[in-house]
């Protein structure tokens, strides 16, 4: 069919937010949401132009922090207050060593910045 679009394409760890056609007449657009804690990338409409979808996002995936990590490189969340382990894509997270370690990774480590999932964490000993 002319300048018809077929299912828009299916991006990892998100969905269209509504049910998916076999076709979709030109000019139509859906919308994506990422699941929890992933952050969209991008635009989060796509278009049906000439028979293709315009560029899906993506969705980034968080950071989660370790409680387990934390006591196996001696550090903590500089700011314990934020009882907050997880962290966007992005987003940077402040340790600073438990009561009675010292620093081992330089200090600049201590301020680590979480990159679609992955994270480094600093060492205390």
């Amino acid at each position: 069919p002319e300048g018809k679009c077929g299912p828009p394409p299916s991006i990892d760890n998100g969905d269209i937010t509504t049910f998916s056609l076999d076709l979709y007449p030109p000019g139509s657009s859906v919308e994506y949401q990422c699941q929890s804690f992933y952050e969209l990338r991008g635009h989060r409409t796509i278009t049906c132009i000439h028979g293709q979808w315009s560029k899906p996002p993506k969705c980034l995936d968080a950071c989660v922090i370790s409680q387990e990590m934390m006591e196996i490189h001696k550090i903590q969340l500089r700011w314990e207050d934020k009882k907050k382990y997880y962290t966007k894509t992005d987003d940077t997270v402040e340790f600073m060593c438990k009561y009675g370690f010292r620093e081992v990774s330089p200090h600049r480590a201590f301020r680590v910045t979480c990159r679609e999932g992955k994270m480094e964490y600093p060492t205390c000993a």
